[in-house]
């Protein structure tokens, strides 16, 4: 008789267990599939993030790049009009120590059509 209430105790601890189990599904059931839920739209817009980033990245790469063509454009641009502006003074200082005669304003004229026409 002994062994009958043992497996008989046995038999309802595992019954209990089963039922306590299958309770438990059920009760934390639904959280679970909205936690899983949850879970899958963090993951996504982790994903969605990780690729904006990316591309952010890329678009700022690309701006750097442009902004460093941009200056060496500008960097060649100024050593020209410098350049150009020392030929320029050279000439000015060449008109200006040549002697003439006359009215001062014809002969300024006449100095720079000739200066400006080859």
């Amino acid at each position: 008789m002994n062994r009958f209430w043992l497996a008989l105790g046995m038999a309802g601890f595992l019954l209990g267990g089963f039922i306590g189990g299958w309770l438990t599904a059920r009760f934390y059931g639904g959280q679970l599939e909205n936690m899983r839920l949850e879970q899958a739209r963090c993951s996504d817009a982790g994903k969605a993030l990780e690729s904006q980033l990316a591309l952010q990245n890329a678009q700022v790469a690309a701006l750097e790049q442009a902004a460093r063509q941009r200056s060496d454009a500008a960097e060649r641009a100024l050593a020209q009009a410098r350049e150009q502006a020392q030929s320029h003074e050279a000439a000015a200082s060449r008109l200006l120590l040549e002697r003439s005669e006359g009215e001062e304003c014809a002969v300024v004229r006449q100095l720079i059509d000739r200066e400006l026409l080859p």
